[in-house]
């Protein structure tokens, strides 16, 4: 079960922007070597190829035949770590037409956690199949084409680095970036994509300039409300910390998370009356109990109450 800490953090993090994600700079270090891997002499993307080096995960040795989508998705979802899990994001289509979202950046980004466990272009494979189901050929052919100008931008070798303790290399990266995301990916998916992470870092980076504290790292605890605390101190705590906009996130989640553990209480006891009454079977009391979840429990719910009244 998620407890409330871990789903209140969760919150928190996705409510707090700092610089982090300029961190990500794609092409910039390896996981083994930290540098990236060399390059034809003005050459600006890495080939597709090259991509899995990038992650550390290549070898010099040549690759092996790419395996069919069928064989991806058995490997991924029924041996690998994506066994259980559902696509993040969506396909970005509406009306039957592609229209840009950042839903599908989300969406390709799922199953680039695959690498290591596929290669690249059996990703690109994989996706190119899932999106042909899912929409129809033409689709496919037009998310495939974003699809590519998104790797381009994601493995593009970037001529300034980032040194997180040099701010003076923190604006020409951005600009980089942001004008590289323009020029390959297009100016309406380019903002579908970055928009929201661009802002996080301008509004980041003018904090830090105008001398005020860069706000807590996320990975602190977040303030909760508790038994005995002050509502009004911890909301105060956590505009101090995170904003207004926030802390009204905050407040939602501490309010959602406060009327389910009323339901799955008395969810409990439901099952307590029920498993204390002599007039009923085994057979009824289960019966009872899964028609009151039913009633009182949105279907992608039930399963987990059910699990945790161990019916």
């Amino acid at each position: 079960m998620q407890t409330r800490k871990a789903w209140v953090a969760g919150m928190a993090a996705a409510a707090v922007a700092g610089a982090a994600w300029l961190l990500w700079q794609p092409g910039a270090a390896t996981p083994e070597n930290g540098s990236p891997p060399s390059h034809a002499e003005g050459e600006s993307t890495w080939r597709i190829a090259d991509a899995g080096r990038a992650f550390g995960l290549g070898t010099a040795k040549p690759a092996p035949t790419a395996r069919s989508p069928e064989e991806v998705r058995r490997r991924l979802f029924k041996e690998g770590s994506f066994a259980g899990t559902e696509a993040a994001g969506s396909w970005c289509v509406a009306d039957q037409k592609l229209k840009p979202c950042g839903e599908l950046r989300s969406r390709f980004e799922y199953y680039v956690l695959g690498l290591g466990e596929v290669t690249i272009e059996e990703i690109r494979g994989l996706i190119q199949d899932e999106a042909q189901r899912a929409n129809g050929a033409q689709l496919a052919g037009e998310i495939m084409a974003v699809w590519d100008k998104y790797w381009q931008v994601r493995t593009h070798d970037w001529r300034n680095k980032f040194v997180q303790s040099d701010r003076a290399t923190w604006m020409p990266v951005f600009e980089e970036q942001r004008s590289v995301r323009r020029q390959v990916l297009g100016a309406p998916w380019a903002e579908a994509f970055f928009k929201e992470d661009e802002k996080h870092f301008s509004d980041y980076y003018a904090q830090l300039e105008s001398g005020q504290a860069p706000p807590p790292d996320p990975g602190e605890p977040v303030p909760q409300m508790a038994p005995g605390k002050d509502p009004a101190a911890v909301r105060a705590e956590r505009v101090a910390r995170y904003g207004e906009a926030a802390a009204d996130r905050l407040a939602r989640a501490d309010e959602e998370w406060a009327q389910w553990e009323l339901r799955l209480s008395g969810a409990q006891r439901e099952w307590e009356r029920l498993q204390k009454a002599a007039n009923l079977s085994d057979a009824q009391r289960k019966a009872e109990i899964v028609s009151y979840v039913k009633s009182n429990f949105a279907p992608d719910e039930q399963m987990r109450v059910q699990a945790l009244l161990r019916i």
